[in-house]
């Protein structure tokens, strides 16, 4: 078996670069077939970053690296995964810590993740009881396409469970590994033992430790050793000779932004408070062996560090794995190691508290002794060798998972061939990016409740075509999230747009979105038999009271919606409807819409306004679902009217399909409009032709099919999609055959390069309409 390993890696000092470099060892040493591979991440500065296989190596850099990788370079990312997914490993194992991969909370990683073809597992090194949003959209994206998700402990896999990161078939917990050499002899390790020698290490050569605490590792002020100083003058004065080593340079993150501040600030503290001859400072990174010498030589290891939210800490486990006693702070990986005896806990930034736990157990030889004993148990558990033999089962069953994920669509399509590859490579677990540069999403846009209101309709019909296909139901339970969290739920309106971040950028209002998220929520009530997602029907109950703008499209998308709950809710027996509600809602929208149409039309122009804008088709589009439940003669005849004359604008029955342009088209003045010569009227620079505008004609055209069953519809329908691959007025196909998007429009220019969520959704909306209608359409050669 031949394993990649996606890490920081030596000769880059930091824990988790040594944490795989162990790991790497035990796991050939768990089976001597098996070939480990490292991707290294280094810093952007690093020279030479890519390494090729057929390169040689930079100076420094271990022959088992293959590739490095700078840490906030995106391109490195997917090039990483192309080559990844050209050298086929059996498994990619990924050292998942937020902090060593670019892009707000890491998110780089999931450039790379996102393209893999071959199975990948994901060990996170932090995992919190309460993540930010954007911290749990990378964790959710991340863990969602990989074949196994491994954790420290289980308190860890609890809180993956809690925040439905992964499914609990999928999380496995294998816990941080300690070199076997740490543990001493059965005889080792006493409270009163004065004659011990540090002589390894030249800093502390021939220092008596009478008694000794330690700490080492990567010094930054999440470590709060502040508050083991703070304690010390209390213990000095039970404990005169004792000595606190800090060993570890300060952690290159912190000392690039503030330089040694912190360890001075450390200094400075320990004189003020006459204690500066009993802290040892030691500003270097320990290699193993004087690891192995300081922790022979501690009498209590010490972690007073400030965060709860801390899962795992390599330097506990190997303080344990040396039988030391710990006296820690009570953050989360602290309190499952030391549930059964092998050290005391004290509360966060209480200097008091530690200095009473300390001189309490070194004063108690008895006790002491039991959380030795308790410390070496502990740590017998957590040997490398133990470590790699677990690993090695893991990823061996990963490697066996042809498909990881939830339906992995990352460059394939879904049912009827529907492209859906660009759809994956927007979407994460925040939402749907709104933009893209090219084929890429512009995280920096965020993303808005129109667009998740468009997913979710996508999903729920790509979920009727295929009900069993997990990705599927994830983005619309992914849909249903987002709306509710953008939801208020006292007046029914909602806020727009998000930020990356999880920030709402605006409060909420009424408007064209709530008018999508009904509609959306409509839908997939139609179609949820089993009622799965009760939260959309909830949602859309607290929809039911939002006030709908007196603007035409707000009341047609909301009208969409209702149309399709008044269809799902009706009684099978009688026909009548179980809500009451929704027909009077129903009949508000259609009387508004109705009067729009009898005060705008005229013989040359039969619309509802005197411009066409955007998304016009949707209009008549919802008379005619709204008229296919509740029949009304005269508003389907109005609608029918209306749909036949846009057509017209759009010159559907002609060659090519012209759409409004997203400058609009105005009423003439004159009493005749002029005509453009292929049908089409004509009008000053319209500027760029849209997907949203082709959507809403095709699905218009779609629902006049299924009203009256005409085969004019059934054409116009296909015709109009047809604009997608190229029956437009340049010829020109918009959906891209490789990123499998759609561009954002197309001008006197040619196409817009851009292929963001709103165009691509649009196109997808628009090809499984016509297929759940029953319309063959042959990726553009119908009609």
């Amino acid at each position: 078996m031949r394993v990649v390993i996606l890490s920081t890696y030596p000769p880059r000092r930091c824990g988790i670069a040594s944490f795989t470099a162990d790991l790497r060892e035990v796991v050939m040493e768990a089976d001597t077939s098996v070939d480990v591979q490292v991707i290294a991440v280094v810093e952007d500065d690093s020279p030479d970053p890519w390494v090729q296989e057929d390169a040689a190596q930079p100076s420094g850099t271990p022959p088992e690296v293959v590739l490095r990788l700078r840490q906030h370079c995106r391109d490195d990312y997917r090039r990483a995964a192309e080559w990844l997914n050209r050298s086929r490993p059996d498994v990619v194992l990924i050292e998942h810590e937020f902090g060593i991969y670019g892009g707000p909370h890491g998110r780089d990683v999931l450039e790379l993740t996102r393209r893999l073809t071959v199975p990948y597992v994901v060990t996170l090194h932090t995992v919190q009881s309460r993540p930010s949003w954007g911290q749990l959209v990378v964790l959710r994206s991340l863990c969602r396409g990989a074949a196994q998700v491994t954790v420290f402990s289980t308190t860890g896999r609890n809180l993956l469970l809690a925040h439905r990161v992964a499914d609990a078939d999928r999380i496995s917990v294998v816990v941080h590994g300690a070199p076997s050499f740490l543990q001493p002899p059965a005889e080792r390790r006493t409270a009163g033992d004065s004659e011990r020698r540090v002589t390894g290490i030249p800093e502390l050569c021939d220092l008596a430790a009478n008694p000794l605490l330690s700490t080492f590792g990567l010094i930054s002020p999440g470590k709060g050793i502040e508050t083991a100083v703070r304690a010390l003058p209390r213990i000095a004065e039970s404990l005169p000779g004792v000595r606190y080593v800090i060993a570890g340079r300060t952690h290159p993150e912190i000392a690039r932004r503030h330089g040694e501040r912190y360890r001075e600030s450390l200094q400075l503290l320990a004189t003020e408070l006459g204690v500066a001859e009993n802290v040892v400072f030691i500003d270097r990174f320990l290699d193993i062996g004087e690891v192995h010498e300081l922790l022979a030589a501690t009498t209590l290891f010490v972690t007073p560090y400030r965060s709860y939210e801390q899962i795992v800490s390599g330097v506990l486990t190997y303080a344990l794995v040396a039988a030391c006693p710990v006296v820690s702070t009570p953050y989360l990986y602290a309190v499952d190691m030391l549930r059964d005896g092998g050290g005391r806990l004290f509360p966060f930034g209480d200097h008091e508290s530690m200095a009473q736990q300390v001189t309490a157990l070194l004063a108690d030889g008895g006790g002491y002794a039991a959380a030795v004993a308790s410390a070496r148990r502990t740590g017998a558990q957590h040997t490398w060798p133990a470590v790699g033999r677990h690993l090695l089962k893991v990823l061996t069953h990963a490697s066996t998972v042809h498909e990881t994920v939830a339906a992995r669509p990352r460059s394939e399509t879904g049912p009827d061939r529907v492209p859906l590859a660009h759809l994956a490579r927007l979407t994460d677990d925040g939402g749907i990016v709104q933009h893209a540069r090219s084929t890429q999403p512009d995280h920096a846009t965020g993303y808005c409740v129109d667009d998740v209101a468009r997913l979710g309709i996508v999903a729920n019909q790509l979920l009727r075509t295929d009900p069993r296909n997990p990705w599927f139901a994830d983005l619309l339970r992914l849909s249903v999230r987002f709306l509710s969290e953008a939801t208020d739920p006292a007046t029914g309106t909602m806020r727009n747009f998000r930020g990356f971040d999880g920030a709402w950028l605006d409060r909420p209002h009424p408007g064209d979105h709530v008018g999508r998220s009904t509609w959306a929520l409509g839908e997939m009530v139609a179609a949820d038999e089993h009622h799965v997602l009760s939260g959309a029907r909830e949602l859309l109950e607290v929809l039911a009271a939002s006030p709908v703008p007196d603007f035409p499209r707000s009341e047609a998308f909301s009208l969409l919606g209702w149309a399709r709950k008044y269809e799902h809710d009706r009684d099978p027996a009688t026909g009548a409807l179980i809500d009451r509600l929704v027909t009077r809602l129903m009949d508000r929208l259609m009387d508004r819409l109705m009067a729009r149409s009898d005060a705008g039309a005229d013989d040359t122009w039969y619309w509802f306004e005197d411009s066409l804008t955007y998304d016009n088709a949707r209009l008549p589009q919802s008379l005619l679902a709204a008229t296919r439940v509740r029949p009304d003669p005269a508003v389907q005849d109005a609608a029918l009217r209306a749909l036949d004359w846009y057509c017209a604008q759009c010159s559907v029955d002609g060659p090519a399909v012209i759409l409004v342009g997203n400058h609009w088209r105005t009423r003439p003045a004159s009493p005749a409009p002029n005509e453009h010569p292929d049908g089409a009227v004509a009008g000053a620079d319209e500027g760029d032709e849209q997907p949203l505008d082709a959507a809403a004609l095709v699905e218009a055209c779609v629902e006049a099919h299924r009203t009256t069953g005409q085969q004019l519809y059934r054409d116009r329908a296909v015709r109009a999609l047809d604009w997608f691959h190229g029956r437009n007025r340049w010829g020109l196909a918009l959906v891209d055959p490789v990123s499998q998007g759609c561009h954002d429009g197309v001008g006197p220019d040619g196409l817009n390069a851009n292929q963001g969520a709103e165009s691509t959704l649009a196109y997808l909306q628009a090809r499984l309409a016509v297929a759940a209608a029953g319309i063959d359409h042959r990726d553009g050669q119908g009609g």
